[in-house]
């Protein structure tokens, strides 16, 4: 009893020098980490300028309501912010905030937005190592006043950051069986939420990715690495919630619950018109590999592409290693 007495202060006391030093010095504590599933976000209000407020305020609704109509994400509401004490107005945040603020929330990202001298900037950043996910701005057109274009272009802003995002879904548990993977009439299965709303169809492939940082630009704009370990084909869907045949993977076991996944052409759909055209972007390198997958059952060489690893070429926020 007098050990855990002495150890709990400890331990809180090593966490919070860590959290100090990775805020201070955070190329001391950079390391690879690897991305989990974003699902839970918080959007903190906009900082605007004064005799703004009303208007970024529509704004912020605006970008809550985008978020939440696929489905994917599930965003914290007004009520739970004040509740909290968290509702009002943030800029950008300090990696040492952003992982107070995601434990505090319980959120996987949190979102900001500011608008000055007719600029908007929103910046996600990861709750629970602080690192800057995404990161644009863009300028309204001086023609126009800021009420008439500001909640679109919040709009366009949160489309943009979801079409960087490398992962279109994730995996979930069969209802059945209770696992990741289940098998049908010798033939393996796993189910995956896709969101609604998407242009996914039954015959798109579908890889099951890891994402580890690399570097020190945003984690979706060039400062992470995604690389395929399993490989399969949607054979059913019913509003966002597809059934996926498993067809090449390196580790059944890495198949889990919440494992990203990536659907290529809807991918590329999303980067193609979701994405704000006129600004730039971190050039995305796909090379084409020969890992150790095996075949799940005896198939055709045409059922078995090759998997892909996908290079994001950039740089990242420092990584913090704190105890929980």
């Amino acid at each position: 009893m007098e050990n855990q007495t002495f150890w709990k202060p400890a331990l809180l006391l090593l966490s919070v020098a860590i959290l100090a030093v990775g805020a201070l010095f955070p190329s001391l504590v950079q390391a690879e980490a690897e991305h989990r599933l974003m699902r839970r976000l918080v959007v903190f209000p906009m900082r605007t300028e004064k005799g703004f407020e009303a208007i970024g305020d529509e704004a912020w609704w605006q970008a809550r309501d985008q978020l939440t109509k696929s489905r994917r994400f599930l965003v914290a509401s007004k009520q739970f912010l004040m509740k909290s004490d968290a509702f009002q107005a943030r800029g950008e945040l300090e990696p040492a905030d952003s992982i107070i603020l995601g434990k505090l929330l319980d959120a996987h990202a949190l979102l900001t937005f500011e608008l000055v001298d007719r600029n908007l900037t929103l910046l996600a950043y990861d709750g629970g190592s602080g690192l800057t996910l995404y990161r644009r701005q863009v300028k309204l057109h001086p023609a126009k006043t800021i009420g008439d274009q500001l909640p679109q272009l919040t709009r366009k802003l949160v489309d943009d950051f979801v079409a960087t995002i490398p992962y279109q879904g994730y995996t979930t548990l069969d209802a059945l069986v209770g696992t990741a993977v289940f098998q049908e009439g010798g033939l393996k299965y796993a189910d995956v939420d896709l969101g609604v709303g998407s242009s996914v169809r039954v015959g798109d492939v579908v890889q099951w990715i890891k994402i580890r940082t690399t570097s020190l630009a945003p984690v979706f704009q060039g400062g992470a690495s995604v690389s395929a370990f399993a490989e399969g084909r949607i054979v059913r869907i019913n509003e966002g919630l597809a059934v996926v045949e498993i067809i090449r993977v390196t580790s059944l076991k890495d198949i889990a619950e919440y494992a990203l996944v990536r659907v290529p052409r809807e991918a590329e759909r999303a980067l193609t018109q979701d994405t704000l055209t006129d600004q730039p972007r971190a050039t995305l390198t796909v090379e084409l590999v020969s890992p150790e997958a095996n075949p799940v059952e005896q198939v055709n060489k045409e059922r078995r592409p090759l998997l892909t690893t996908l290079s994001f070429v950039g740089s990242i926020a420092g990584f913090l290693l704190l105890a929980f």
